[in-house]
């Protein structure tokens, strides 16, 4: 039954596909991760199984040993790098990422981050990757008990538990994606499979399949899905079935046998722990995506460090004869040593911005009034201004038609207006192509848009005031040109798009500035335009007339929205009075 060279070599291609999705260079790579699953799942078994002196202090122990010291000394010399290389206000959020991902918790705390709207975008944690690792351990945690638990009935138990799992991705994959990405329940039956697959090794149909199909099938997976795939739930199973012929064959690829590929096997684990962090800190410390050159690099850095990583600590260590209690207690030590690093940075993370000011959301935020993900309906008590007035303006859009709301709410009240607030995260007002992303439905946003018009025809405003964000990847310029309401509105062009995290740049010694965008041209007349009062001919500085201009990577700050109060406020004036 001996699969180690297959194994090791699907290793390879595993953490390839990784690496090519974490450089853009394969839209569908992150399934990389759920052939490891397949893996973990098929060897994780084996090993319980076959080993008649089993318990339970010597499984975990050995799985510390295997996995802990590499884990631990990338998290050290990550953290190290990040004081130095990281500007100083993302230590707070770094520290608790830390904390995650050195007790094997991240998973969950990168499905809380990723909810949140304001984070999509965002430069990702140099730990993020930590959140597959979780799954792993959180699954080695519980597997042994649920084997030795039904040992009589063990097929059926490790087959219910596969089920239960897939169905339960299937049904979180509709109300809550991010969480079915990135939960063990959801996840479980990738590694059930590759239980499965040892259980009924054997009569299973995989080992009568060629290995290069399921190879095939695998590297097709990686090509036609994207970040708008619902995953895992069904497109799953195409790259763990293509996983599982692959161990399974009884004709195996010669290919995955070579001397290179094995070595890559070998040094998969520690590459897959090295790889993110070399290639996200140049980005933070630059503040710019790395160019294609230096990606390789960043690569070639990274299999140098695993090779060394591998060599030194990896293969020495889970050799070594260490007893039980004193693995236990090192990884003890060790955990609560990075803890207190952890603590460090966080304690370290002040600067001399006004952090708190900067960041501030519109009060619709705060009220709920910002609508997010499953929303279909604006809602009935969104009324803002002066509420008691019989004349009214609606705000409608996405985030960056809200980003807006803090001038308009002063207009509003100084002219005696109600602000009647419909707007939802991602969803722009005007009708562009839509894709699901994540949290994200574009269905929900369809849903929305035609119930808010409904809404805007009912209530009849003097005028609406729309916004979208207009940098979408993929869409042309004359996608944006058409604009088509029955009612009289005003459009707000986009503010410029940084693609960075302003606050955090302002806090290094980069340059902050962002390419004035170009122009889309709208067939409409009724237009204000806030570029001339945040760019220059060339350039949109991070700070205009003393402010800093924008809260995030994407979304211009309150206290600019207030500022510009004046200049939007003449465009209304006009439009209301014709």
């Amino acid at each position: 039954m001996s699969r180690s060279k297959q194994i090791q070599g699907l290793r390879a291609i595993a953490v390839a596909l990784v690496l090519l999705f974490h450089t853009n260079w394969l839209p569908g790579g992150y399934i990389g991760v759920d052939v490891f699953y397949v893996i973990s799942g098929f060897l994780i078994t084996r090993l319980i199984l076959q080993d008649e002196a089993f318990t339970f202090a010597s499984f975990y122990a050995r799985r510390a040993k295997r996995l802990l010291p590499a884990s631990f000394l990338v998290l050290l010399l990550t953290s190290l790098l990040f004081w130095f290389l990281a500007p100083v206000i993302s230590r707070a959020q770094y520290s608790k990422d830390l904390l995650a991902s050195t007790w094997y918790l991240s998973n969950y705390l990168y499905a809380h981050w990723q909810n949140d709207y304001q984070n999509l975008g965002a430069t990702p944690s140099p730990l993020i990757h930590f959140w597959s690792l979780a799954v792993e351990e959180q699954f080695y945690l519980f597997w042994p008990l649920i084997l030795l638990a039904f040992r009589k009935r063990i097929k059926a138990a490790v087959m219910t538990v596969t089920i239960l799992s897939f169905l339960s991705s299937l049904l979180l994959i509709q109300y809550s994606p991010i969480f079915a990405f990135y939960s063990l329940p959801t996840r479980a039956f990738e590694l059930g499979l590759g239980a499965l697959l040892f259980l009924f090794f054997d009569s299973t149909i995989f080992s009568r399949v060629p290995a290069w199909i399921g190879l095939i099938t695998v590297f097709i997976s990686g090509f036609i899905f994207d970040s708008h795939t619902s995953f895992p739930g069904f497109p799953a199973l195409l790259p763990i079935f293509g996983a599982a012929a692959i161990i399974a064959s009884e004709r195996p690829i010669r290919l995955l046998e070579i001397g290179l590929i094995q070595r890559i096997g070998d040094w998969s684990y520690s590459i897959y722990l090295w790889h993110w962090p070399i290639l996200i800190l140049p980005t933070l410390y630059f503040q710019r995506e790395l160019k294609v050159h230096e990606k390789f690099a960043c690569l070639a850095l990274t299999v140098l460090l695993a090779a060394l990583t591998y060599k030194y600590i990896e293969n020495p260590l889970r050799k070594s004869s260490f007893t039980n209690l004193r693995i236990g207690l090192s990884s003890i030590v060790a955990g609560v040593a990075l803890s207190g690093c952890a603590v460090v940075l966080n304690l370290n993370s002040a600067s001399a911005l006004d952090l708190d000011s900067i960041r501030t959301q519109p009060q619709i935020y705060l009220d709920g009034c910002q609508l997010d993900k499953k929303a279909t309906k604006p809602k009935s008590s969104c009324v803002y201004g002066d509420t008691s007035a019989k004349k009214s303006l609606v705000l409608y859009g996405d985030s960056h038609a809200a980003q807006w709301f803090p001038a308009i709410d002063i207009w509003a009240k100084k002219n005696r207006y109600q602000l009647i607030v419909m707007t939802k995260s991602s969803c722009p007002a005007l009708a562009l192509p839509l894709k699901d992303n994540g949290a994200f439905k574009a269905s929900a946003c369809e849903q929305f848009r035609r119930n808010a018009l409904q809404e805007i025809k009912r209530i009849n405003p003097a005028l609406v005031i729309v916004g979208n964000f207009e940098h979408y990847d993929g869409i042309s310029i004359d996608s944006y040109a058409i604009v088509n309401f029955s009612f009289k509105y005003l459009l707000i062009r986009d503010t410029p798009w940084p693609n960075r995290d302003i606050p955090s740049c302002l806090t290094t010694k980069q340059k902050c500035d962002t390419d004035r965008p170009l122009t889309i041209p709208y067939s409409s007349s009724h237009i204000f335009d806030p570029i001339p009062s945040l760019c220059d001919s060339k350039k949109c500085p991070a700070m205009v007339d003393g402010l800093v201009a924008y809260r995030d990577q994407t979304h211009i700050t309150v206290a600019m929205a207030k500022h510009l109060v004046g200049q939007l406020g003449e465009k209304i004036d006009a439009l209301v009075a014709g």
